[in-house]
């Protein structure tokens, strides 16, 4: 599952111009600036740390904002043309943390009811992390296009994965998009977006952004054990060591469009063009020979893949083979060489989703797979569940 931290980041002072094309002079000359923030711990995650603090602070969000008017988004179609693409970066504040900054400034409507006072023209912010400033379709990886300037409806981002997805994480895009506010539910996350934001009573205030993973992840850890049986089994007997360990992830979608509103949040929605499904291979060789007991050895250094958590219609089913190669020693010295197998299914149930996986070698030298779910509180512990071999 997604495990999501909260880190709230120094509040930023981000401010810009609006557009002369939905804005009126009087907007432009007395509007107060619009400041952005960002929730602490939500930058991170374990596989690889893809998106650290520092490193979203260097590469940046990116924001699309629509000018509504009096009217709601819900009630209007606009394109997202009073901030389009705009950039976020944070800088480094002297109480530690970031402040994040954009340019150029851009200020709240300043129109007001005159039955209340209060503001009554409507500004809604869409966020995504990585910040690309020049997606292209050719692409290998990561964000390949995105929703135009001048486009009407909600903002949109296409996503392609990588190729080489393995690794310290500096070959994968861990996809994100900011909201407001949210709660753990069954089903996923119950969030807010920052719909129909009026100019805040206190203009300091600032908007902070949560951000979520969009991409699912599997393998982040990856342990291998003896059972206890076999472990008795073999006892005095003989050894057991892990030659290599393979997983090869298939059916997994190559290609998907992330609207940053759909209708009610964030959604993968299904692109039909060119190659749908890819495959691909994992493979593990311990440094040294590796005995395996009834203790569970960690086999993989946080190499975990993301991948789109949306199923091509007509196609098979995401699965991941998991084969390991081990070699039995006896006591007389002779040696016996065994392959094992399972295939595990890879949840589609929401984005952010993470699951490790967990390999025990049973009494008949079979293998099966017990699979946790990292759960989304920092001091939750792993709940097990166990898979048909």
């Amino acid at each position: 599952m997604k495990k999501y931290l909260t880190f709230f980041a120094a509040a930023l002072m981000v401010t810009a111009c609006q557009n002369d094309e939905l804005t009126t002079e009087e907007v432009q000359q007395k509007g107060d600036p619009i400041t952005i923030g960002v929730d602490e711990g939500s930058l991170t995650r374990a596989v690889g740390e893809v998106n650290t603090a520092t490193k979203l602070a260097e590469t940046g969000f990116g924001i699309f904002a629509s000018y509504t008017g009096k009217l709601k988004y819900e009630n209007t179609t606009v394109s997202p043309d009073f901030m389009y693409n705009q950039k976020v970066v944070g800088q480094s504040a002297s109480g530690g943390g970031y402040n994040w900054v954009y340019n150029p400034v851009k200020y709240w409507p300043n129109s007001t009811s005159k039955e209340t006072g209060e503001s009554n023209e409507y500004v809604s912010f869409f966020a995504y992390a990585p910040y690309e400033a020049n997606p292209r379709e050719g692409s290998e990886t990561g964000i390949i296009d995105m929703s135009k300037k001048y486009d009407l409806g909600d903002p949109w981002l296409n996503f392609r994965l990588p190729d080489k997805p393995w690794g310290d994480g500096a070959n994968q895009v861990d996809l994100m998009y900011g909201v407001k506010t949210g709660g753990l539910i069954d089903t996923g996350w119950d969030d807010e977006l920052f719909i129909d934001q009026m100019k805040p009573s206190d203009v300091k205030s600032s908007m902070r952004f949560v951000f979520r993973h969009a991409l699912a992840c599997i393998g982040d850890q990856i342990t291998v054990q003896l059972t206890s049986d076999m472990a008795t089994y073999i006892s005095g007997y003989a050894t057991v060591y892990l030659d290599k360990l393979t997983i090869e992830y298939k059916n997994l979608t190559t290609k998907a469009r992330l609207v940053l509103n759909s209708p009610s949040g964030p959604n993968w929605k299904e692109i039909i063009s060119g190659e749908l499904t890819t495959t691909r291979t994992y493979t593990k060789q311990p440094d040294t020979r590796l005995q395996l007991t009834d203790t569970p050895q960690e086999l993989s250094a946080h190499e975990g893949l993301f991948y789109i958590p949306l199923q091509v219609r007509g196609t098979d089913a995401p699965v991941a083979e998991v084969t390991i190669d081990y070699t039995v020693r006896n006591n007389a010295g002779t040696e016996y060489k065994g392959q094992a197998t399972t295939t595990i299914p890879l949840s589609l149930t929401f984005e952010g989703q993470k699951q490790a996986i967990a390999l025990q070698i049973t009494k008949d030298l079979g293998l099966l797979h017990l699979t946790y779910e990292i759960g989304y509180e920092p001091a939750t512990e792993p709940s097990y569940s166990r898979e048909a071999r």
